[in-house]
């Protein structure tokens, strides 16, 4: 991978620290002066996965989920510690932006965003609140941790200072046995697994780890005291779907005690329709595309609702049997997939909400 830094961030906490973990760095002006380097989309993509940008950030490090008004969504925060993923998923929406190709890692995030962090967190504390708190919404939490380790540090925050929140790192990696060796276990963090299919991690998800790596890294997070949780998303449909993903789920139940998981999440695949010409051109061989699609009320195609419920109905039976151990919910789902699905009425993101804040507020309690 190459790596190169902004000239404006060279002097932060961070630029240095990952500076003296690389074997070779290039200093730029700015990263707007080198965007001609990339002068084909294949280049806007698959080279800029190949290329580390640290740059000095101005932006806002704590914001809210980019849900919509139109489906019940979480109320998750993201703390903004990049762009980017050096992982390779035929459905990931960060292929769309192609007018900030590459991985950006902030190089003030120390002085500046864990400071925007502390202050939010202090607020928040003031109302009552309990945060939840990720950063695996622009990349993946985990994925660059063996240069930059942000979640190593972020975890001594929080066993330090013990905010009133639950920190979410969400990956799709193996942890190793040297990252849990650092730290020490919290159970307000919370390692968190996208999972699916064998079949689909291997011919749609690219560079990540394999089922069985993902889940025996959820066990060593448990044994370290670490709780965790998974997500099902995207749920993506081909022939054999409704055997193979209750199979995963399974896997899961069987391995990972019930009262280690904070919440497993369920979403099928969405994208904005923009996202199918460039995924395709990149992944010529996938099939995921190729079905039947709505656009929904966020302008995302979506699968037709009846398939959408046959899929999480394939779930059913084991979400019924561990559901008051377990806390499931959908992922930018309609009020009728909860009460179809589930029974459940939740009619406002409230609802939803305060779901999930019980866990947070059980867990913060711990």
């Amino acid at each position: 991978m190459q790596i190169f830094v902004e000239k404006s961030a060279l002097s932060y906490q961070l630029t240095q620290e990952i500076l003296t973990r690389v074997s070779s760095f290039e200093i730029i002006p700015s990263y707007e002066d080198f965007l001609w380097e990339f002068r084909t989309e294949e280049d806007l993509i698959a080279l800029g996965k190949k290329r580390l940008f640290i740059m000095e950030y101005k932006g806002d490090f704590v914001k809210p989920c980019p849900g919509t008004k139109n489906y019940i969504c979480c109320g998750y925060e993201i703390f903004h510690i990049g762009e980017g993923c050096p992982l390779d998923c035929s459905y990931c929406i960060l292929q769309m932006y192609l007018n900030r190709p590459g991985l950006k890692i902030w190089g003030n995030l120390w002085e500046d965003g864990l400071e925007t962090l502390k202050e939010y967190l202090k607020i928040q504390e003031n109302t009552g609140r309990i945060i939840r708190i990720g950063t695996g919404e622009f990349t993946d939490s985990l994925a660059l941790e063996g240069i930059t380790h942000i979640s190593e540090k972020l975890i001594h925050f929080w066993n330090e200072k013990k905010p009133r929140a639950v920190l979410e790192l969400k990956t799709k990696v193996a942890l190793s046995d040297d990252f849990f060796k650092k730290i020490k276990g919290n159970p307000r963090v919370i390692l968190a697994w996208s999972v699916n299919t064998e079949r689909v991690i291997q011919t749609e998800e690219k560079s990540t780890a394999p089922l069985s790596a993902r889940l025996e890294s959820a066990k060593k997070a448990i044994d370290k005291g670490f709780t965790v949780a998974f997500h099902f998303d995207p749920i993506i449909y081909y022939s054999g779907a409704e055997l193979e993903y209750p199979e995963v789920l399974k896997k899961i139940l069987k391995i990972i005690p019930h009262e280690k998981i904070a919440w497993i999440s369920l979403g099928t695949l969405r994208f904005p329709k923009v996202l199918k010409k460039v995924a395709v051109e990149r992944f010529p061989e996938t099939k995921i595309y190729s079905y039947e699609f709505i656009e929904g009320l966020d302008q995302k195609k979506r699968y037709f609702v009846d398939l959408r419920k046959r899929l999480y109905k394939s779930l059913y039976n084991l979400i019924k049997e561990t559901q008051t151990e377990i806390t499931y919910y959908f992922c930018m789902e309609s009020e009728r997939i909860w009460e179809e699905v589930l029974g459940i009425k939740i009619s406002k993101n409230e609802g939803l909400v305060d779901r999930l804040d019980k866990v947070a507020k059980r867990l913060c309690s711990l």
